[in-house]
């Protein structure tokens, strides 16, 4: 019988494990010392720009226009949007039209949301509604429109006058009625604000009301989906401020709502049946009031001139972000992701979110709009005769 020769291979595997196990530490600790150099770099890059300061810019692109006296403009989704009383149109930063509608309104009145327009007349009984394709839609309301707001994808919720009493209607892209309102000054009161969450989910209403003699208050919430099917009226959260008065109401989100008055900003949350989570008295009187990213600003007078200003900036809970003085009488503010932009017609200045003056200018054209561009540091500048997209240098 042959003498069988056994081999152990435990050794080998075993050296053969260990090499695949050191391969693959290799291999993490590379992919982690990769993204931890890309994550560096990009926050360099970021703080690079964030505090990078400008003294001057150029025109890196440029061209005509010719638009009516009456024209007016407004940033829209990434692009920019004009409107008259003959029309709108949407165009992008090289003047490109992306669509164009005409129409007859004495005093148009423009709501956006996304890639959603509403458009309507003061006194009319339609809302005109755009996608982002323009293609439209006419809403008849049948009723004199006071007011409307529009969600994201077309959704449009309406005040309208009815004799005695109003009615707020909320209407699909199509401008089938959904649900409807009627609203009197003794039971609801009467109302002030209208705003609808981007989901056109939930719809929020800010009332003025008598009682007992007496002026008050309130802000209310309804719910047009499944949570709101079995409350009365679909009316799901709501709450009582006295004596003052909430004239703007805005969804940041579907998840948070702001309400400023005269007197306070408050916040809420929740997509479903918002909830208070702030009430912040401001002191002072407020002189505009403007929105970005999940951001309020406040403005009001400075103490120093008459050109002298105080911008505040809120998140969507109330905090203050920011407090900021300017001295520039402006037309327009601006707020990016990183940057406040605060603009007259003929000179601008920015700051970034720490208050840190990046840039403070004049114009060499009439400025009827300025907006940031997707880059950093480049800016479109439109008026009516020319779209420029300008670099700060």
């Amino acid at each position: 019988m042959p003498n069988l020769k056994v081999v152990d291979n435990t050794e080998k595997k075993e050296n053969y494990d260990a090499k695949v196990t050191k391969h693959k530490i290799f291999r993490v600790v590379r992919v982690l010392l990769i993204v931890t150099l890309v994550i560096l770099a990009a926050a360099f890059v970021t703080n690079y720009l964030d505090t990078k300061v400008y003294s001057d810019y150029t025109v890196t692109a440029r061209s005509v226009r010719s638009d009516s006296d009456t024209a007016k403009y407004m940033a829209y989704n990434g692009h920019i949007l004009k409107y008259s009383q003959d029309g709108v149109e949407a165009f992008d930063g090289l003047n490109k039209t992306i669509w164009n509608i005409t129409y007859e309104m004495q005093t148009p009145h423009i709501a956006t949301c996304e890639n959603y327009v509403a458009m309507g007349d003061e006194g009319a009984t339609n809302i005109l509604v755009v996608d982002g394709s323009g293609n439209q839609t006419t809403i008849d309301t049948r009723l004199p429109v006071k007011d409307f707001c529009v969600a994201s994808q077309g959704v449009v919720a309406a005040v309208l006058e009815d004799g005695n009493s109003t009615r707020i209607n909320v209407y699909d892209k199509e401008g089938n009625q959904l649900a409807g309102l009627k609203c009197t000054m003794t039971q609801s009161g009467y109302p002030v604000a209208v705003a609808l969450s981007p989901s056109g989910l939930v719809l929020g209403v800010s009332y003025i009301r008598m009682d007992q003699g007496e002026l008050t208050s309130s802000i209310a919430f309804y719910n047009f989906g499944g949570v709101g099917q079995n409350e009365t009226d679909n009316y799901v959260s709501g709450y009582d401020y006295g004596s003052s008065v909430y004239p703007e109401l805005k969804f940041l989100s579907d998840e948070s709502v702001v309400a400023i008055g005269d007197d306070s900003l408050v916040t809420f949350r929740g997509s479903q049946k918002p909830e208070m989570v702030s009430n912040n008295a401001i002191d002072g009187e407020i002189q505009s009031v403007f929105y970005g990213n999940n951001e309020i600003a406040l403005v009001f007078r400075g103490d120093k001139n008459n050109d002298s200003y105080k911008l505040n900036l809120y998140d969507s809970r109330g905090n203050l972000k920011l407090e900021q003085e300017f001295e520039l009488a402006y037309t327009d503010i601006q707020i990016s992701s990183r940057q406040i932009i605060i603009y007259n017609e003929s000179e601008c200045v920015i700051f970034n979110k720490r208050g840190l003056q990046k840039f403070a200018g004049s114009f060499d054209d009439t400025v009827l709009l300025m907006t940031p561009s997707n880059t950093p540091a480049r800016y479109y500048l439109v008026n009516r005769e020319i779209t420029q997209m300008i670099r700060l240098k």
